[in-house]
């Protein structure tokens, strides 16, 4: 029977992760909920929220996330260590911002995999090596980025990089636990290194198809939330003011 994971990653204060727990709460069930707190130590300890892990990762707390490629790795680590001797199948990682709409949405994930023959599913993934992509560009220029895919790959052109939006994927235990277990070798943007990655470890990777549209990188979509819903969206981002 598949059991679902869902990471809600936060750096906000107490009273606001509550409120954003409570809203995820109408959607999945409270114990599928790992809170991943990025904030300070003092307003972790202030959550009252039993499952959650506080992410020690500088390349977490970045603040000009592109140029200085953020990172998840310390957020997968940390997760995927919390979830040893758990019997979880799957994974949903999801940003603070990122606003569960449907109340069926883990099994609309399970069903969306199953049906692309998938292990992970992400929004605007797209294929960007020989594009003019900015964030292709940086990463091709460093001399160790194409010889680690070369040594990890078992795919037959070890070129080809991916890109997806960091905000929300839905991963196979086996290939979350995969993602977690290795380690970028130099600094890689975390809209390049998991997706790159999944690929080159063998995994299928997949786009969320029409729900895509109902998510992107800018802006506060707070007065969208119902217009969305009604246009059949799973999930909404950003509303980066639905927890004040």
């Amino acid at each position: 029977m598949p059991s679902v994971l869902n990471i809600l990653l936060t750096h906000q204060p107490a009273d606001a992760v509550m409120a954003m727990i409570e809203w995820w709460q109408k959607w999945v069930a409270r114990d599928s909920i790992l809170l991943a707190y990025g904030g300070s130590r003092e307003d972790f300890a202030a959550i009252p929220h039993e499952a959650r892990v506080f992410v020690d990762d500088a390349r977490l707390r970045t603040r000009d996330h592109q140029r200085e490629r953020q990172s998840y790795g310390g957020v997968f680590r940390a997760a995927a260590a919390w979830m040893q001797g758990r019997d979880f199948t799957h994974v949903h990682f999801a940003e603070y911002d990122h606003l569960p709409l449907v109340s069926d949405l883990n099994q609309r994930q399970l069903a969306l995999l199953a049906d692309e023959r998938a292990d992970v599913l992400g929004f605007h993934l797209r294929r960007v090596d020989d594009t003019n992509c900015a964030h292709y560009l940086q990463h091709a220029a460093d001399p160790d980025f194409f010889p680690f895919w070369e040594r990890i790959t078992c795919r037959p052109d070890p070129r080809v990089v991916l890109s997806m939006i960091a905000t929300g994927s839905f991963w196979t235990r086996e290939a979350f636990d995969q993602l977690a277990a290795t380690p970028e070798p130099h600094p890689m943007y975390v809209e390049i290194f998991p997706p790159t990655l999944a690929h080159h470890l063998g995994f299928r990777i997949r786009d969320y198809g029409p729900q895509t549209r109902f998510v992107r990188n800018f802006g506060d979509r707070v007065s969208e939330i119902e217009n969305a819903r009604s246009a059949g969206a799973w999930t909404l981002h950003p509303v980066k003011s639905r927890w004040g």
